[in-house]
């Protein structure tokens, strides 16, 4: 009796034991002190926003904060538990570290600036360490890109779908007469409204108009209202006068569209310093004194904007993080352009901005004869025999996860485009214009180890130095077929300032697929 008596003790002891560790690993902030990978679900909103999941849950002192990267850089800020949180960083897609709970769901706010107004959204958010393998989107993956071209974040919610919409239809402005609108071939976030007597409109899909006025002529006082007023709802107008020579370009990436155009010249000041620039015009003009530093887009050097008279600045999107920098070089009558054409799903599209600068620049023909050479290039491998070769594109970051992109991103189409087949995660698809994904490496290897070739993204995260080196990261690789054969490749350093020679990256593409050259000018090969 006593023997059972005993075991029966034994018994109870260890289930409350393994009970103990259960709820020390995964119970709701009991969880040891350490960092883990945790799964995260995100729901609420239009459904087209996501957080890469896996994410770093750290727990110290019994508290648990996660470090979150939602799928684009739009969001300012977030509410959990009433406090305001910032992003931890500048640039890329918007990261915070917030508290959390795990296998709790957790009711957050996050405000995005991907439209012409911050909205503040409501959304759930639930983290857990019991599935945290498969990596991907959180969220419900059926929900992302409904329409072809919009961005995985807020800025594809109803409102924004209807100022796309609106896109191609020519505002009526007083004092204007309306002629046409250009055709464009690939992008689809722009339309360019031509009127008479030489002035043209670029509309924008988030519902910004810029008015372009040729040199010599003034508008009217009831165009000047019209325009003060604005069309309605957040669609708004911005003054832009073509005679521009004075730019501060706080947008690296259209940098390359400038210098398509030969009007490296009309920029005075940049947002980035000289050895961050691939670009060898932007490098000469640098070292040449015409080029000078005008601080980063969220700190601007306003002496140097005001003493160099600057007429426009040029953004990207990460702008929309500080509005108040937007409103000061506003107040300053320097008028703001917000470059979207990272939101193009098509990489022709995105080289199709170029058409914009030369409107911008008074330099259309320029820019249509560099566009339509991008094109050229591009198709002369639609029809090529080179095929099925299948391309897995990845970058490993510091804690040992795996980034790779969406299989309807614009590389992804740019590999297609080659004549190549990308591999993206499993059960994940999503359509934007980042579309950047994290994986455990478990989940890479599930479905990149047959790629035959592998691509390793150095734009964002430095490439080891050989096979050897990458096999050292993880022995893992040594199991990848592209790796037993030699066919891994990284991408040069310059790629992502480089939008206006899509055509250019393409046969670049198609030399790797069809194995025509150990090196290119945009990929090289590890050896």
């Amino acid at each position: 009796m006593d023997r059972h008596k005993n075991t029966l003790l034994k018994s109870i002891k260890s289930i409350l034991f393994f009970l103990f560790i259960t709820i020390s690993l995964i119970g709701c902030g009991s969880i040891s002190d350490g960092e883990y990978a945790a799964s995260v679900t995100l729901t609420g909103g239009s459904g087209r926003a996501s957080i890469d999941s896996p994410c770093t849950v750290t727990v110290k002192d019994g508290k648990a904060t996660a470090e979150i990267f939602w799928s684009s850089p739009n969001y300012d800020y977030m509410i959990v538990d009433g406090t305001r949180y910032e992003p931890v960083n500048e640039d890329g897609n918007s990261e915070f570290i917030i508290p959390v709970k795990l296998d709790k769901k957790m009711k957050v706010q996050a405000d995005t600036v991907a439209m012409s107004t911050p909205h503040l959204i409501d959304y759930e958010l639930f983290f857990s360490v019991k599935d945290a393998k498969s990596g991907g989107k959180a969220g419900n993956p059926e929900e992302f890109g409904e329409e072809p071209g919009d961005a995985d974040d807020e800025s594809a919610d109803s409102a924004d779908i209807a100022n796309k919409a609106l896109v191609n239809k020519a505002p009526d402005i007083e004092g204007l007469e309306y002629l046409s609108t250009d055709q464009n071939a690939y992008a689809d976030c722009y339309a360019i409204h031509r009127y008479k007597d030489d002035y043209a409109v670029i509309s924008v899909y988030d519902g910004r108009n810029y008015l372009l006025v040729p040199e010599g002529k003034e508008l009217t006082k009831d165009t000047l209202k019209a325009v003060k007023k604005g069309l309605g709802g957040d669609r708004s107008i911005t003054v832009i006068k073509k005679s521009v020579d004075k730019i501060y370009l706080a947008a690296s990436s259209a940098m390359c569209q400038f210098d398509s155009i030969d009007s490296v010249d009309k920029i005075a000041l940049s947002g980035i310093e000289r050895d961050n620039w691939y670009i060898d015009a932007a490098k000469k003009s640098m070292d040449d004194g015409k080029l000078e530093y005008g601080g980063k887009y969220s700190a601007p050097d306003y002496e140097k904007i005001v003493n160099n008279d600057i007429d426009l600045a040029i953004e990207s999107t990460m702008i929309l993080h500080t509005p108040k920098v937007m409103e000061k070089l506003e107040k300053l009558g320097i008028p703001v352009f917000v470059d979207r054409s990272s939101y193009e799903s098509d990489p022709l599209g995105r080289c199709e901005w170029i058409r914009v600068y030369g409107l911008i620049c008074d330099k259309e023909d320029e820019g249509k004869r560099a566009y339509d050479e991008q094109v050229e290039l591009a198709k002369a491998f639609e029809s090529s025999d080179v095929s099925g070769k299948k391309i897995a594109f990845f970058s490993i970051n510091s804690k040992h996860l795996v980034y790779t992109r969406s299989g309807d991103d614009y590389f992804s189409k740019m590999v297609e485009k080659a004549g190549g087949e990308y591999l993206a995660p499993k059960d994940v698809d999503s359509k934007g214009h980042s579309s950047y994904l994290s994986v455990s490496m478990e989940a890479f290897y599930d479905y990149a180890k047959d790629a035959d070739i592998l691509i390793y993204n150095s734009t964002i995260e430095d490439c080891p130095d050989s096979l050897s080196d990458l096999k050292a990261e993880d022995a893992i690789f040594a199991d990848f077929k592209a790796v037993k054969s030699g066919d891994v490749w990284y991408t040069d350093k310059s790629l992502y300032q480089f939008t206006d020679r899509t055509g250019n990256i393409i046969k670049d593409l198609n030399d790797i697929v069809a194995k025509a050259s150990e090196d290119t000018e945009f990929f090289h090969k590890l050896k």
